[in-house]
């Protein structure tokens, strides 16, 4: 199942305005949201046409609490980066599971309006688990830098949708296979598959080395497969390092993006490291552990520490202060993994001629909690630094003869609005994205940034687990950073649980220890005004930038099962039930009818209820009973008139409802079909 936006490849062709959230967002941004114009065409006067390599890692975050001088001596080439390139110390990403997350990078949009609020795993079907891939009618990288005249490459890990489920003959597993054009539907050419770094099977492994030797990568190791993979070059079959020596010259200007797993492999320790083939030499280093190490969490939104026993449970609880630290330097370890890869590119982009004409943009998806914040580790259920933080660096010889820093606030939604400009892509090939452009800020760090704040999201409740326990309630998670303060509200998008909320000034504590808004907080009158404040713009952020892009569609495809709970025995009663499908995944239903047994019709107040949200409607139908079978038939169509949640803005009208029941109202069965829109 895919959702269609209005945001389509066609749709570009005709252009299209900044999005209608700038309004809220004074001049600057204003500015920066508006695609296009005089200043655009010179800020990419000296990018247009350089080839770009965008070196991806996944789950790293910004090096926070690492002892002085450790990036620099470790990682040396992110440091040949930084000497000719431009840092961005406050990159933030927007969501923090990797479907969200890769989802706006490459959209520029967020995930209520691209619509992959959940991790995908393809074990996971969509009829069961509410998990949409992103939509190919969606404006992406590949679509807009096509327009600007690249070849738009992929290598590596793409996790933006499932693969297709088969039984293997020889083991009769269900496995997920890919093929090439599960990545180039969307525009990307030569993806050799199969994905990884999906989940925490040893096969998902970035640079584990678990495999029969006699079948390369069968293991994990898919790092190495990315960069080195020795397919066939006439097919694009090739790995990164292959295209960059034999064919990249011949295809200029190219977009590649290189996508690698590490340093994902964290979540192998402690209890598959050695089964997946990492020498006890990765968990040692000098890194220390965090201030925030021991912290209780008992001011915090109840969702972290939730979630803090469900991941021990999970991947293995870190019991002593020793386990700890191998945990916090096996990632720097896997980070000096990735960083060698990287390496290898810029070796072979001086070695080929390439260097000084290509771009490199260093960056990676989410970010790593790192055992702060009590142990804390991944990066769910939380608007820490540890998690929203990530690299992003822009880097070139001759466009950076030195080395420069920007503190600015910028975000992965905010990318594809900058390199549309930055690269040259046309007008026709830009659109309503609700990211701001920073391209100014590329070529001269000095200039007044294009925002005073990023925004976040997180909304997958289930963190790609087919079954529980699940974190509860409130769980949902919108927030805003700005340069000294940030606050989120945990909501239930059922509307059950109160909300809890957190807020921080990152000036005076930038371990973000105390929650402002903790509910026995006493909060200094700069304090008040300060969570005054940011609670009030956080509330026009969702309003106006959070919400889903009007007119995409939603496919409706739902069953249910059902009992009769309440008669009063004049026709007004209640089905109460299960339900499964597009797009609630599975939830309950509820049902007030009143039949009118006279005409034969009769109307029903619906809401089905799930994880993700509610669906409210009204039903009309017309009735049959059948007296010798005992059963009844109801036929008509369902009104979707709103929701919560994932479902905020959804409307339908004429979504076919049909419903079978003996008379004694205990075998229900509704089938719902159609299509909704957003608005």
């Amino acid at each position: 199942m895919r959702t269609t936006g209005d945001l389509t490849r066609s749709r570009l062709l005709k252009g299209a305005a900044a999005s209608t959230a700038a309004l809220m967002l004074g001049p600057d941004t204003r500015g920066a949201l508006a695609a296009g114009g005089t200043d655009a065409e010179a800020t990419a006067a000296g990018f247009k046409g350089k080839n770009v390599v965008m070196f991806i890692t996944d789950q790293e975050r910004t090096i926070q609490h690492f002892p002085r001088g450790w990036a620099a001596k470790n990682l040396k080439n992110t440091r040949r980066l930084l000497d000719n390139g431009l840092v961005f110390e406050n990159a933030c990403t927007n969501a923090c599971m990797c479907s969200p997350a890769r989802a706006t990078l490459l959209t520029g949009l967020m995930p209520a309006q691209h619509q992959v609020r959940h991790t995908l795993e393809g074990l996971m079907p969509d009829t069961s688990y509410p998990q949409i891939p992103l939509s190919t009618e969606i404006a992406n990288i590949a679509s807009v830098m096509s327009a600007a005249g690249y070849t738009v490459i992929w290598k590596g890990k793409w996790h933006l949708t499932k693969g297709q489920m088969v039984t293997d003959p020889a083991t009769g597993n269900v496995v997920e296979t890919f093929v090439p054009n599960d990545v180039g539907q969307y525009g990307f050419e030569r993806w050799n598959p199969k994905d990884a770094g999906a989940n925490q099977n040893p096969d998902q492994g970035g640079g584990n080395t678990f495999a029969n030797p006699a079948v390369p990568y069968t293991g994990g190791a898919n790092d190495e497969r990315f960069m080195d993979d020795s397919g066939d070059v006439t097919a694009g079959k090739e790995g990164a390092l292959a295209y960059l020596g034999s064919v990249a010259a011949t295809q200029q200007p190219f977009f590649m993006v290189i996508s690698l797993v590490n340093p994902h492999d964290i979540l192998f320790y402690p209890t598959m490291n050695e089964v997946t083939g990492y020498p006890d030499s990765d968990l040692a280093g000098t890194i220390g552990l965090p201030a925030t190490v021991n912290e209780r969490l008992t001011t915090k939104p109840r969702a972290q520490a939730a979630f803090n026993v469900i991941s021990n449970a999970g991947l293995g609880k870190l019991k002593t202060d020793a386990q700890k630290r191998e945990y916090i330097n096996f990632y720097g370890n896997l980070l000096k993994k990735a960083d060698a890869y990287l390496g290898q590119v810029l070796d072979l982009l001086e070695a080929t001629g390439l260097l000084d004409d290509t771009v490199v943009i260093r960056t990676s998806d989410h970010g790593e909690m790192g055992t702060a914040h009590g142990t804390s580790r991944q990066k769910n259920f939380n608007f820490y630094e540890e998690t929203i933080r990530v690299p992003l660096i822009y880097s070139n010889p001759k466009l950076f003869p030195k080395a420069r820093t920007s503190q600015a606030l910028v975000s992965h939604v905010d990318f594809l609005p900058t390199i549309a400009n930055l690269f040259g892509a046309p007008t026709s090939a830009m659109s309503r994205w609700q990211g701001v452009d920073y391209s100014k800020l590329i070529v001269n760090p000095a200039a007044r940034a294009a925002q005073d704040y990023v925004m976040f999201t997180y909304d997958d409740w289930q963190c790609g687990q087919s079954q529980g326990p699940y974190v509860p309630e409130p769980n949902h998670i919108v927030g805003i950073r700005e340069e000294r303060w940030k606050i989120a509200c945990y909501s239930d998008p059922r509307g059950i649980e109160k909300a809890e909320w957190e807020m921080y000034d990152l000036k005076r504590d930038p371990n973000e220890f105390r929650n402002l808004a903790a509910p026995r907080h006493r909060r200094t009158p700069l304090e008040q005004r300060e969570y005054r404040r940011l609670r009030a713009k956080l509330a026009r952020v969702e309003k106006t930038r959070l919400g889903p892009s009007r007119g995409t569609k939603q496919s409706i495809s739902l069953t249910a099962a059902t009992k009769q709970t309440k008669n009063s025995k004049t026709f007004r009663f209640t089905d109460t039930g299960s339900i499964t499908g597009a797009p609630v995944g599975s939830g309950k239903i509820v049902i007030d009818w009143v039949l009118d047994p006279a005409k034969k019709t009769g109307v029903g107040t619906l809401t089905i209820s799930c994880g993700s949200g509610l669906i409210k409607g009204k039903v009309g139908i017309t009735f049959t009973i059948d007296s010798a079978t005992s059963v009844i038939t109801l036929t008509g169509t369902l009104r979707v008139i709103g929701g919560t949640g994932d479902f905020r803005g959804i409307r339908a009208t004429g979504l076919s409802f049909l419903m079978t029941d003996t008379t004694s109202g205990q075998n229900g069965a509704i089938t719902i079909a159609g299509t909704a829109y957003y608005r």
